[in-house]
């Protein structure tokens, strides 16, 4: 295999399969996505409650694992990620969120011409449909990624929007605008009753001038001097005639520069790979969202959703599916969130989510026990472990202080990473998720949820001040699963910038990254709607140059 396209996509996660697409709109240039994992397609990638068997599943996560975190009593942090066209979007919770007017913004006063709120704006329209919506300056019914209001809304949910009112929270229909603050119900990322991942909304209809190559992993980008020129594949080599970019996500892409020689000079040193090009900032700069989960029991057990783990009930809800497109299983188990404040109103510190399930975040078994049969429903569920009933909380801390770095292992492109979140190296930031915690006490004291909950499962009733909650932290705090910034753009006075406002590798020729790991820095809820917006605005920027 040594062929030449115009231009090569190297991995078909979120942002992989937009730019392809976008870019193949232009007939007269040919284009290559690269994908490591298969067609992503199944029954549980397709169903929006299928989240609990593509969790930790080897034939659609990755499944990497952190270094042992210090801050964290030396607990590994597992971090799923997607494997398979459409990457990370055929696992993620569907939540539509664009961030906060001020993110984009601060991106522009970090000197990125071209990347404030009103010059994105335009590509989370361009990306998405909001039929249920009225057209305006903030939605749209042209984009290929078309949006429902979260299903699965029930008395639970009015009852956690109603006790966030109590609270002192105001109601927000609305988290497209400039302003996320307030609890109420989102829109996700389901039509029809089916999942729409990338692949699903950008590539169902594959465009003549696009070759796919799926179950073939890039080892590393081949240069002439400082001009990239092809890559090296686990089978063979590809040629690009104008421009290689890099879409592997906010672990692959920083891998993928250093076994490449682009990246750290000690580090690649190190490692005796030869440098390219000396870029200190690649895979430095790791954001994420830490989550806290909180649990409550319920005085009715009847209002969870455990209940359709019973064998008799999954089949049930399993048939609705299947030939129905219908029930529980249509929609994510996620319908409300409530973004709290507790310094900056309009850029909100905190996301709260709920749902009427509880279950812990652990490794994916597909053991077939006696118990495990019983409660089949657990497959697509709870991730694979069985859920019990009560009312769960993820408290979401949306702009983090703390940063983390990857690392190779070694040469070797198929040894693990070395991923570190550093999580609460700056203290201020185990301080706002306290005061999260607080919050969703707070929340739950109020009438409308205290009259349906019993005790507090997690971290405990027992748990009572800032010390006792900062070690309950320590020993359950989960990944948002929105890994960012590794490769992050900057400007000429950023010494850790990797890209440019155009998204090119500094010192590199004919290269780009375009993925989550190309953020400056972390912006506010769940980040897949920027990944695929960033995708619109590179396509928009590679076409503009073309013609």
């Amino acid at each position: 295999m040594e062929k030449t396209f115009d231009y090569i996509i190297a991995g078909g996660g979120s942002a992989g399969c937009t730019l392809a697409a976008r870019l193949c709109e232009n007939k007269d240039i040919n284009v290559l996505l690269i994908e490591a994992g298969g067609s992503g397609k199944s029954l549980f990638t397709q169903m929006p409650g299928g989240n609990g068997y593509i969790f930790g599943n080897p034939k659609f996560d990755w499944g990497f694992e952190s270094v042992p975190q210090p801050r964290l009593n030396n607990r590994k942090i597992l971090y799923p990620r997607g494997k398979g066209l459409g990457g990370s979007s055929l696992l993620n919770g569907m939540i539509y969120m664009r961030g906060a007017s001020g993110d984009f913004n601060r991106w522009r006063q970090k000197g990125l011409n071209g990347w404030s709120y009103e010059d994105v704006l335009p590509y989370f329209k361009k990306s998405a449909s909001a039929y249920h919506r009225k057209e305006d300056k903030y939605h749209s019914h042209s984009g290929p990624l078309k949006l429902t209001p979260a299903g699965n809304y029930n008395l639970v949910d009015e009852a956690f929007i109603n006790a966030c009112v109590e609270a002192g929270s105001e109601i927000n229909n609305d988290f497209y605008n400039e302003s996320l603050n307030g609890v109420g119900r989102y829109d996700v990322k389901v039509w029809n009753g089916k999942r729409q991942s990338s692949a699903e909304a950008y590539l169902k209809y594959k465009p003549k001038n696009l070759t796919i190559y799926k179950n073939t992993s890039v080892i590393k980008i081949l240069f002439e001097k400082s001009k990239a020129i092809g890559l090296l594949l686990s089978k063979g080599k590809v040629y690009a005639s104008s421009e290689i970019i890099l879409s592997l996500g906010a672990f692959g892409s920083p891998k993928c520069l250093m076994l490449s020689g682009v990246g750290p000079y000690e580090h690649l040193k190190d490692m005796r790979i030869d440098v390219v090009n000396d870029l200190p900032g690649v895979g430095e700069n790791l954001h994420d969202h830490p989550i806290m989960p909180m649990n409550w029991g319920f005085k009715n057990n009847d209002m969870s959703f455990s209940k359709y783990q019973r064998i008799d009930k999954a089949i049930i809800v399993g048939l609705q599916y299947i030939f129905f497109k219908k029930g529980v299983t249509s929609a994510p188990f996620w319908s409300t969130n409530l973004f709290h404040s507790i310094r900056e109103k309009e850029m909100p510190e905190l996301q709260i989510f709920m749902t009427p399930m509880c279950f812990k975040e652990e490794k994916y078994t597909s053991s077939f026990n006696i118990d495990n049969l019983l409660n089949f429903g657990s497959l697509f569920f709870a991730r694979g472990k069985k859920a019990f009933p009560g009312l769960h909380f993820q408290i979401n801390l949306l702009r983090p202080k703390s940063t983390g770095t990857v690392r190779l292992k070694s040469s070797n492109p198929d040894e693990d990473l070395q991923i570190n979140p550093n999580w609460f190296s700056d203290l201020s930031d185990m301080d706002d998720l306290v005061e999260g915690m607080k919050h969703t006490r707070e929340v739950l004291s109020k009438p409308s949820l205290s009259k349906i909950v019993s005790d507090e499962l997690l971290p405990g009733k027992n748990i009572k001040n800032d010390e006792d909650m900062k070690e309950s932290i320590r020993n359950h705090v989960q990944t948002g699963h929105h890994p960012a910034s590794t490769c992050a753009m900057g400007s000429d006075n950023n010494k850790l910038a990797v890209l440019d406002e155009k998204l090119r590798v500094k010192g590199i020729k004919n290269l780009r990254v375009v993925d989550a790991s190309s953020f400056p820095d972390m912006i506010s809820g769940n980040i897949n709607a920027s990944v695929i917006m960033l995708a619109e605005k590179a396509a928009d920027m590679i076409l503009q140059n073309i013609n």
